[in-house]
């Protein structure tokens, strides 16, 4: 909001602006030779001010200018367009994007919000200044936006991503576009996680120190993600019953996936290993804390320095890395052979492991769906997977003999 300040000399203080009453009835009362000057926000919002005007009035009529002006900056619009009655009741692109922005911001991740913030960013800037309004915004721009992320080099997948951003915007303002992301995107392979072998995790075990062993028994034993991890606390363990309780912490910003509360039985060999922990526990409340007794974090990170210990890593992965401390730092190309950066190796793995486990011991598929956190039994299905395929070995060599038979 644009204010006036009349400029005035203090005995011992120097020169200092002083506001200036608006409001019916508060008229000041002004000093002979008094200048006025208006401060008001510009383009990016910070408050700047103008020249000097010699009477109050002049002063009023360019800040209700200005502040005009502001008001149309803000929305992404010219003045004119501002002003302009048959755009009164149509909602500027920049407007929409807040409001969405705004209102993600109260049920989403801090990380979700920058990315959705980000993607939004790139789908404005592949609009240019032609379009102001959100009910201009149609097939032909998305496309639009599809070319500017492939020119960008962007894979198929993150293409696919950050048009649904765009998407969930226009839907939120009732925007239909025949745009679909089936056959106006490129196709894409999604790539399951793999369960992690028996002698696999042995190795990632037996390279690990008895602080980190715990750690990834609880991921291992639960099928928990990284969040759910590093904000467990005694007071979620149900002991008698060998249960995790997740639920939202509001104090530290923590809410499950979806924002639904669960419960996970866990496996009787971690319940009692947290047992004994908890004789010495770290912190009187989290689990697992850092050096700092906060909870812990950078767990993905961590899992991969254990894999390159154990000496798991494929030996092919390559990954930008940043060499170097300070402002020498430069990023080179490294491989997994001698760094942390393995693909094959990730927390999803240990989740899915554990999943796949439930499955083959005979948890009821509803159960693993509502343990694992998924609202629909569709992505539980999908994210089980095949049935594995080492039971397979009878059924596999008995339809190799029918095809043999058949064959003579």
């Amino acid at each position: 909001m644009a204010r006036i300040y009349v400029r005035r000399k203090e005995p011992g203080k120097g020169w200092r602006y002083k506001a200036i009453p608006h409001g019916a009835g508060r008229r000041p009362t002004l000093e002979p030779g008094a200048k006025f000057h208006v401060r008001y926000p510009d383009a990016s919002g910070k408050f700047v001010w103008s020249q000097a005007y010699d009477t109050l009035e002049e002063a009023q009529k360019e800040a209700a200018g200005l502040e005009l002006n502001a008001k149309a900056v803000a929305m992404g619009l010219t003045l004119e367009e501002f002003k302009d009655r048959q755009n009164a009741n149509r909602v500027p692109l920049m407007m929409a994007m807040y409001k969405f922005l705004g209102n993600a911001h109260k049920t989403k991740k801090k990380k979700t919000l920058l990315g959705y913030t980000h993607n939004l960013k790139q789908f404005k800037e592949s609009l240019g200044d032609k379009i102001r309004f959100i009910d201009e915004v149609g097939k032909t721009q998305l496309q639009a936006f599809r070319d500017y992320l492939a020119k960008k080099g962007y894979e198929a997948r993150t293409q696919h991503n950050r048009m649904m951003t765009v998407l969930s915007l226009l839907k939120a303002n009732r925007i239909k576009t025949d745009f679909s992301l089936s056959s106006d995107l490129p196709e894409f392979e999604e790539e399951p996680a793999v369960p992690y072998e028996p002698a696999e995790l042995h190795k990632l075990f037996a390279a690990m120190k008895p602080e980190e062993v715990i750690r990834y028994k609880f991921f291992l034993g639960t099928a928990c993600r990284d969040k759910e991890v590093t904000y467990a606390s005694w007071q979620d363990i149900d002991f008698a019953r060998g249960i995790y309780h997740i639920r939202r912490k509001p104090d530290v910003g923590f809410t499950p996936k979806k924002h639904e509360s669960r419960d996970v039985k866990m496996p009787t060999e971690l319940v009692e290993a947290l047992k004994q922990r908890k004789k010495h526990a770290p912190h009187p409340r989290w689990i697992f804390v850092n050096d700092e007794g906060r909870p812990d974090n950078h767990f993905l990170r961590k899992f991969k320095r254990i894999a390159l210990r154990a000496k798991v890593n494929c030996g092919h992965c390559t990954a930008p890395w940043t060499a170097g401390r300070y402002h020498t730092t430069r990023k080179i190309e490294v491989m997994c052979e001698t760094h942390p950066v393995c693909q094959h190796h990730y927390l999803h793995r240990l989740r899915k492991t554990c999943a796949s486990n439930w499955e083959a011991s005979g948890v009821p598929v509803r159960t693993i769906q509502y343990m694992l956190g998924h609202k629909s039994l569709e992505t539980t299905q999908k994210y089980l997977g095949i049935t594995n395929l080492d039971s397979l070995t009878d059924k596999i060599d008995a339809a190799a003999k029918v095809a043999a038979k058949e064959g003579t």
